[in-house]
């Protein structure tokens, strides 16, 4: 397992936009805004997940590929985090999975902390929407119980089928930047957020 700092134009989010919590992308965001520690982001090489998209997928992957070189990770849990760290002008911090031993020595990182706080938050946000509609209670119940082995609990082979999975039922690819940037346009973040995103942008420009 190798930790990495990663810029958010080299990471391929979840198709989960916007974001399953306002609240919990807003306490992500002040975390990083008061430079607190932020969990790890787990993220497989594009070339390990390739050998799983089926044919429609990786021909739209590779056109992807094409206009984003530096896109180099498949993001497997984070949308919060990664969206609060580019708005704040954070970099990333990520664990990679190359094979089922990094995952089994991310395992360890529960202890600290490092990859439980992200597995709960991101789980329990999906859990709360299905309580409040009153449905598949037994579900939430489940999922609630069994959040912080999210994919800790999977092997790098399983974890890649979730992705294929994911990505049929939403067949598009965006970057952790061009996602946040889509959100600024379409106005789902608070005044604060985009004044902050703003001024990161400002600052890349003058450098």
């Amino acid at each position: 397992m190798r930790a990495i700092d990663l810029n958010p134009n080299q990471i391929i989010t979840l198709n989960d936009y916007p974001v399953h919590s306002d609240k919990i992308l807003i306490n992500y965001f002040s975390k990083c805004k008061s430079g607190k520690d932020i969990a790890f982001v787990p993220v497989i090489p594009k070339d390990v997940v390739k050998k799983h998209l089926n044919y429609d997928l990786l021909k739209k992957f590779e056109r992807f590929q094409h206009r984003n070189p530096d896109a180099k990770y498949f993001m497997l849990d984070g949308s919060h985090r990664t969206t609060a760290l580019n708005l704040a002008g954070c970099r990333i911090k990520a664990i990679i999975y190359k094979k089922d031993k990094d995952i089994s020595e991310a395992r360890k990182l529960i202890e600290t902390g490092q990859i439980l706080e992200s597995d709960i938050d991101n789980c329990m946000a999906c859990v709360l929407f299905i309580l409040q509609l009153s449905i598949w209670k037994t579900a939430a119940i489940w999922a609630i119980n069994h959040a912080v082995i999210h994919t800790l609990n999977h092997s790098l082979k399983e974890n890649c089928e979730i992705l294929l999975k994911h990505f049929k039922e939403k067949p598009y690819f965006m970057t952790v930047e061009q996602k946040t940037i889509k959100m600024v346009k379409d106005g789902f973040l608070t005044k604060k957020m985009i004044d902050s995103y703003r001024r990161v942008v400002k600052k890349k420009l003058e450098h």
